[in-house]
């Protein structure tokens, strides 16, 4: 397993330097349209090869498995100057090996799944006043709603994850709604907000659908000094590119008041973003809070989702920048469940990690390579029972965004 890792690694990085210091072609491919109109045709995908030291319960010996983490193909770009859009498409998990204690899931059915993962337009009335419509990320929680392309740890923190399973019941996080946001830029401060409007209808979240309850959010950030972006968008970075000096505070609530499996779902936080010169720092905390009917009475339970990490970045040749990372995240159940490990009111499981390691930005986040360890603890089924149990693994990996 040695001697294959350190080929294939040696592949990928020999094949990466030869573009070292080369033009690449501009951010997307571009098709004018009429009326100051324009389509981009995005390719996006990571290539993990992860080596896997410890698996939960130690019923798995080390392995190494190489598979795209992540693979998009989306179509974006507007009618005029008003009116944009956006439709993508995901095929993540493509050989992925199930027994690899590193996140996401295989692509089963000889990697068949391809699927809609966005599809939603935006109508630009003026900055305060954007209209987005269609299927997408609810605008609740920093990790959630910033892209995996522009994420400063090898792998996003725990708020990205269940507390989507809490909102809309998918792990990708998507739903159909409608959202208001605007961004008001400043001398030396700014603000950017979100409302929404969303229609579930997982069955987790729904259950038989005889209760119609939509799911209201809402979403304000606070910039001082530089703001993190020109204008509104619905796509942010994690890193400032040393180029950044300011810092973000945001806070956000999503609430439904009632399905025919609970009442009363909220997932509410805080968060907050750093980026001055070569430090950037991020710091999330969720609290995710349910009545779920039991014997004939309600009971109330609430989890938390939380994460803080950071990169310390440093210049190369040819704009390249070099970004040590470390992160520490956790999901932990309701408090009376920890024996378990996992909420059976809202399927919380515990899972903790420490991360750690280097990106190296050949083109910022359009290429990119790194190199991580992860080591933590989750929950697993073993036997029909609900464990704990510890897990590591090494990750180098690769980014490349056409």
């Amino acid at each position: 397993m040695k001697s294959s890792f350190l080929g294939i690694l040696c592949f990928v990085y020999f094949a990466t330097f030869s573009l070292y210091g080369q033009d690449l072609p501009s951010w997307r491919a571009n098709i004018p349209l009429s009326d100051s109109g324009y389509v981009d045709i995005l390719q996006y995908f990571q290539v993990w090869n992860v080596i896997t030291l410890k698996a939960p319960g130690d019923d798995v010996p080390p392995r190494m498995d190489t598979y795209l983490r992540r693979a998009r193909l989306g179509f974006g770009g507007q009618v005029n100057s008003k009116c944009l859009f956006y439709v993508g498409f995901t095929y993540d998990g493509i050989g992925k090996d199930s027994l690899s204690v590193s996140a996401g899931t295989p692509n089963p059915f000889d990697n068949l799944i391809f699927s809609i993962r966005d599809a939603f337009f935006t109508y630009k009335f003026n900055p305060l006043f954007n209209l987005t419509i269609g299927y997408f990320r609810p605008r609740a929680g920093k990790e959630s709603i910033y892209t995996s392309a522009f994420n400063i740890s090898q792998e996003k923190g725990q708020p990205s994850f269940h507390p989507r399973i809490h909102m809309v019941g998918r792990g990708i996080g998507r739903e159909t709604g409608i959202n208001l946001g605007g961004f008001k830029r400043g001398y030396k401060h700014s603000f950017l907000y979100d409302l929404g409007i969303f229609d579930t209808n997982h069955p987790s979240i729904r259950g038989a659908g005889k209760v119609w309850s939509p799911l209201f959010t809402a979403r304000g950030v606070w910039m001082i000094g530089d703001p993190e972006m020109e204008g509104y968008t619905m796509v942010y970075s994690q890193s400032g590119f040393m180029e950044r000096k300011g810092l973000s505070i945001g806070a956000n609530v999503t609430y439904q008041s009632k399905t025919d499996l609970f009442q009363n779902n909220l997932v509410y936080g805080a968060d907050a973003q750093l980026n001055y010169g070569p430090l950037d720092l991020i710091g999330e905390y969720l609290w995710l809070y349910r009545e779920t009917p039991s014997d004939g009475s309600f009971t109330r339970t609430t989890d938390c989702s939380y994460v803080v990490k950071g990169a310390w970045n440093t210049s190369l040749p040819n704009a390249g920048i070099l970004q040590f990372c470390l992160m520490y995240t956790a999901t932990k159940p309701d408090k009376r469940y920890e024996a378990q490990a996992r909420n059976p009111l809202t399927s919380a499981n515990l899972h903790e990690e420490w991360a750690g390691g280097v990106n190296w930005m050949i083109k910022r986040n359009r290429l990119k390579l790194g190199l991580h360890y992860v080591i933590g603890k989750k929950q697993f089924f073993l036997d029909g029972e609900s464990r704990s149990d510890g897990f590591s693994y090494i990750n180098p990996s690769l980014q490349w965004m056409m």
